[in-house]
């Protein structure tokens, strides 16, 4: 793989977590307008472990990936 592929992957990933990471808090803010606290906690420790990855420099997360 080359540098500008690896860039490129990483922007992919990137999108990716990002879009992952709104619909989850979408889920969120939904379960908790309907009074459904224990949905809200499992969605926001998944919404943790997004934001973990997304603060991951381009080395360390494809480290993590490839474990």
């Amino acid at each position: 793989m080359t540098n500008s592929d690896d860039d490129e992957r990483y922007v992919r990933i990137m999108q990716k977590l990002q879009a992952k990471h709104d619909d989850l808090f979408e889920k969120i803010v939904f379960a908790q307008r309907e009074d459904k606290d224990d949905i809200a906690k499992s969605h926001a420790c998944e919404l943790v472990a997004v934001r973990e990855m997304m603060k991951l420099d381009k080395h360390e997360l494809f480290k993590k990936l490839n474990e």
